[in-house]
């Protein structure tokens, strides 16, 4: 009888444990992503008395690993998801809603609009992702680029034809980088044989008016082939074909496009917030704050296209798998990661931008004029729509998108042939969609 009660008394002390103890998968957001999350997480713990587990996701593997696990029932607690994921993923019928936790965070009012959207699937009314980060473009320069050649900033990066004019004077420009001795791009961008290949392309196409995909009759359908999303692409692309950007860029990722904006072979280039913080971190430790580039470092955003000023508004969430044992505890982890303490402190560690926007007024972002223009770059913000199909439409747009690139590689970029891609992009698209 006492050995009976004394086995049931660990039972129920395992369990007990197991209830204080978070699992939660990350991807590599940071330089050291475990160390810096568990540093993150350190005070909840305390408060708590739990312990959160870890485990960080290449995000080669991620995707799998995360489908598998909403698949299987056996996973984590809290797994973190790219924006674009969240419809996908939800769409499964494996998160709980958290709708809760949105509302003790300050509800819709508390973030962007372009931010609140990626927090449930399209359509849905409850929602299914915390925002943990936001992840924006804008456009770094050269200052001393850009002031040898006579460019004005304001005006370069006010309109689309102030930015080619502002090209084309740093074309002309006999400037050269103090370092290389050799003259710089005007612009630096990556090809077909970047991962961001659509989220290059979208903040053209929006501000031509046009879109990736629109509603038409209650469906969903491709709008790379309207008039207005050509226009956009035409632009953007052509600036290749015009010689702003260097061949070579074509045929780089985006990895290394920084990399050649860093070296000093570009005077302008259009990245994300990390950059700010890289131009602060010396060589050794994997920035460049020796390097001229860092010394010389201006940001603007994206200039207004015919029908207004966007950029690509990406980040990650957080969900909560609704097979969790630990769901009471799993919503105080996400108010405590998206509350303002931990939204700011995390920001520090990833060179990303909080997602909630009251995180912004922290002095941290506001004393640095940079990171300010990204914050007002942020008012511009556009997202995908939060779609269950998104990852198979986005696939066949980077594919025909790269087709455009081959096409301005080897000098044959035209209207006609664009839409000629458009068009059979646009019906892959549609039948995906269906």
């Amino acid at each position: 009888m006492i050995k009976k009660a004394l086995s049931s008394l660990l039972v129920l002390a395992s369990l007990a444990f197991a209830q204080r103890t978070l699992e939660v998968w990350i991807m590599p957001n940071s330089p050291q992503p475990a160390e810096d999350f568990k540093a993150l997480v350190a005070p909840f713990e305390k408060a708590h008395g739990v312990e959160v587990k870890v485990t960080v996701l290449d995000w080669g593997v991620a995707w799998t690993k995360i489908t598998t696990a909403a698949t299987s029932g056996v996973g984590p607690d809290l797994t973190q998801l790219g924006t674009t994921w969240v419809g996908a993923i939800s769409a499964m019928g494996v998160l709980e809603p958290v709708d809760d936790v949105l509302e003790a965070l300050g509800g819709e009012k508390a973030y962007l609009p372009a931010v609140w959207r990626t927090t449930r699937l399209e359509g849905a009314r409850q929602a299914t992702a915390v925002p943990w980060f936001s992840e924006l473009r804008a456009f770094y320069y050269r200052t001393d680029a850009l002031r040898a050649a006579g460019v004005n900033p304001a005006e370069m990066f006010a309109s689309w034809q102030g930015f080619e004019a502002g090209l084309a004077r740093l074309k002309a420009s006999s400037f050269r980088d103090p370092e290389t001795k050799a003259p710089l791009a005007p612009l630096c961008t990556p090809g077909k044989n970047s991962w961001d290949v659509l989220h290059n392309a979208a903040p053209w196409i929006w501000g031509a008016g046009g879109e990736i995909v629109r509603q038409a009759g209650g469906r969903w359908q491709s709008a790379l082939n309207s008039p207005e999303s050509l226009e956009g692409l035409y632009f953007f692309l052509s600036l290749a074909q015009k010689g702003y950007v260097p061949a070579e860029s074509l045929e780089k990722n985006t990895a290394q496009i920084e990399a050649d904006f860093q070296a000093g072979k570009c005077a302008v280039f259009a990245s994300g917030p990390w950059m700010i913080q890289r131009a602060q971190v010396p060589e050794a430790k994997g920035g460049f704050a020796e390097r001229t580039a860092a010394k010389n470092l201006g940001v603007a955003p994206y200039p207004a296209g015919p029908k207004g000023r966007y950029t690509f508004f990406g980040g990650s969430n957080l969900a909560l798998f609704n097979f969790s044992k630990n769901k009471p505890l799993a919503k105080e982890l996400l108010k405590y990661l998206g509350g303002p303490e931990a939204q700011v402190r995390y920001a520090q560690m990833t060179g990303m931008l909080p997602a909630l926007r009251s995180a912004w007024s922290d002095p941290s972002f506001q004393q640095n004029p940079l990171l300010r223009t990204f914050i007002q770059a942020a008012q511009f913000g556009r997202t995908y729509p939060s779609l269950a199909g998104w990852g198979g439409v986005e696939n066949l747009a980077v594919q025909h998108l790269g087709m455009a690139w081959d096409l301005v590689a080897q000098g044959r970029l035209t209207r006609e042939a664009l839409k000629d891609l458009m068009d059979k992009a646009s019906a892959a698209i549609n039948q995906a969609l269906r």
